[in-house]
């Protein structure tokens, strides 16, 4: 004589566990697929832009001659070339002895 029987206080318990397991996984799966990647995500962003900010301070605060400012000016230009391509000199003894601040790279566009 097995039978199912509708909200009966057995059949009322399971609807409450299914619902808790049901919204649970939900509210898991959004803290876990949105909510978590996007505060690590802000933390990189606020320490970029404040890192930038800093720097754009640092150069105003300085001069338009300081390092500062030229490696802001360096970093606005590399920001306008299209396909960046570095070339290695290989002409140069490696053996040679250096001049201080020679460079060895060279970029071309």
């Amino acid at each position: 004589g097995g039978g199912y029987s509708v909200d009966s206080p057995t059949a009322l318990w399971w609807k409450q566990l299914a619902t808790a397991v049901v919204f649970g996984l939900g509210l898991a799966t959004v803290l876990t697929l949105i909510f978590t990647p996007s505060m690590l995500a802000l933390r990189v962003w606020f320490w970029t832009g404040a890192y930038r900010s800093f720097n754009t301070l640092r150069a105003l605060s300085h001069g338009s001659g300081s390092k500062s400012a030229r490696d802001q000016a360096l970093r606005k230009a590399a920001k306008k070339v299209k396909n960046p391509e570095i070339i290695w000199d290989v002409t140069i003894d490696p053996s040679a002895p250096r001049s201080v601040g020679g460079a060895d790279l060279k970029a071309a566009e």
